[in-house]
């Protein structure tokens, strides 16, 4: 143990390249700006702060340290072509980890997680492929605005029996929306990289198992007598929408809820156009009830059929 703490110091302090094992996550702390090497899988990978004005919008350092947030990876192996990653500007810390994406692969590829840190935790992250002799950049981005939150597990694995490693996060779709950020737990989002596209493989039947076991851990919050515990009834139902256990957890629910807890209430005003962030008469969506309003929400997130 006290080896592996000494390795990982060496890392942080830019001696030579540790070895790490496959699958396992190395961070990057961004206010540190120290560059880090590591050798996993046959694959080397460097991390190094960019310097100022590379990117001088969004971090305060640069005025005083000289460096941004940002860091260039730079992943190489031998006979490939080295492929020099940015990441994104203003991110806490970065988390890299190598893997294989596909068990067939005949050589591994790259996560590298930008995490914002904060009471949300968003997160961005790029896949970094294997292609030819090179790679390629797949980045995880979602459409409308979606966010994710969380962080990859070390050793991501094959879920779903098909092949490919699945990459279990969290749905940030749900912070705040039923009460205070912790008093609302996300539920979970897998993915998986198919025919060299970024897939949500969430409403997988061969996933449900994991949904399962998400339901196992928020029922005794949400089938209790817990204050503040509807944040944890929408989870709790996002996950039962997904483990085909719906109309059973939807019962349980209603026997459970807390009825003057906080409602979703929709404003049909972008938030950019609000006036401290208040919705104008008019423009708001108000429902009788918590089901009414956690059913609402589910369809506009995707859990349930509009």
């Amino acid at each position: 143990m006290r080896v592996l703490k000494l390795a990982f110091v060496g890392l942080l302090i830019g001696a030579a390249p540790i070895d790490v094992p496959i699958g396992r996550f190395q961070t990057w702390n961004s206010f540190e700006k120290r560059p880090a090497a590591f050798i996993s899988g046959g694959v080397s990978v460097r991390v190094e702060a960019l310097p100022c004005p590379a990117q001088p919008d969004g971090d305060s350092s640069c005025r005083w340290e000289g460096y941004n947030n940002q860091a260039a990876v730079t992943v190489s192996a031998p006979g490939v072509v080295p492929r020099s990653i940015t990441t994104d500007r203003q991110s806490a810390y970065v988390r890299i980890a190598v893997v294989r994406f596909r068990e067939s692969d005949s050589r591994p590829g790259l996560i590298i997680e930008s995490q914002y840190g904060g009471s949300g935790g968003d997160m961005r992250a790029q896949l970094v492929m294997p292609s030819g002799n090179g790679y390629r950049v797949l980045p995880m981005d979602l459409p409308h605005g979606q966010r994710l939150q969380g962080e990859i597990a070390n050793a991501p694995r094959d879920l779903s029996g098909d092949g490919r490693i699945d990459l279990k996060l969290e749905d940030g779709s749900f912070e705040s929306v039923f009460g205070c950020n912790a008093c609302t737990p996300r539920p979970p989002r897998l993915f998986t990289v198919k025919d060299g596209k970024l897939v949500d493989e969430s409403r997988d039947p061969a996933l449900r198992i994991v949904f399962a076991t998400d339901m196992a851990r928020l029922a005794p919050i949400c089938l209790s007598k817990t204050r503040y515990r509807n944040g944890a009834c929408a989870a709790y139902i996002a996950d039962a929408a997904r483990a085909g256990q719906f109309k059973m957890a939807w019962a349980a629910m209603l026997q459970h809820y807390e009825p003057d807890g906080n409602l979703w209430e929709p404003c049909d005003v972008q938030v950019s156009a609000l006036t401290n962030y208040r919705c104008p008469e008019g423009h708001i969506t108000h429902f009788k009830d918590f089901p009414a309003s956690l059913r609402a929400f589910l369809m506009r997130t995707g859990y349930l059929p509009a």
